[in-house]
């Protein structure tokens, strides 16, 4: 008896968003999800800062292997780079790659623990140059490091530029 309900790409796009609510909840950060038909920002949650909250883009996809090659590249339509360029807060574009694509071994259900076999990788993309791709460079792993660098990016658009003004 087949009980899903959601087709192949709506799986992975739930799968994304929950393995970033993972890493956030690992960091004790809040994340909210923008509703659906309502991403008109090209965004799909922000993770929650004390100062302000930063903008995210999950794409998740099994077209790319976790360990293979230094970058992934994505499409990227051009009224997403409009938006984000348009941002006060940082923008990320967040990766999730799922190795192997094959939808039963995305988790690995062990006497020791459950374990995810995915990695996320992600790029600030507000201040990237327009491109028709957005590369994403493996050496930048997601991990709750991550949101600590983030956080000081969300806190520097708030500090006072030596010209006078804000960032």
């Amino acid at each position: 008896m087949d009980i899903a309900t959601l087709g192949p790409n709506g799986c992975k796009a739930r799968f994304g968003v929950a393995y970033l609510r993972a890493i956030c909840s690992q960091a004790g950060v809040g994340f909210t999800e923008t509703s659906i038909d309502e991403d008109v920002l090209a965004i799909d949650g922000k993770v929650e800062f004390a100062v302000a909250d930063a903008r995210v883009q999950v794409k998740c996809t099994g077209k790319f292997r976790i360990n293979g090659g230094d970058t992934a590249t994505w499409p990227a339509d051009e009224q997403w780079w409009k938006k984000w360029h348009n941002s006060g807060v940082p923008v990320y574009f967040v990766l999730v790659v799922m190795d192997p694509d094959d939808q039963p071994d995305w988790l690995d259900h062990r006497v020791d623990g459950t374990m995810h076999r995915t990695a996320a990788f992600w790029v600030r993309v507000d201040k990237m140059s327009q491109a028709s791709g957005i590369t994403v460079p493996k050496s930048q792993r997601l991990t709750a490091d991550t949101l600590r660098q983030w956080s000081s990016d969300v806190d520097a658009c708030f500090q006072p530029q030596p010209q006078g003004g804000y960032r």
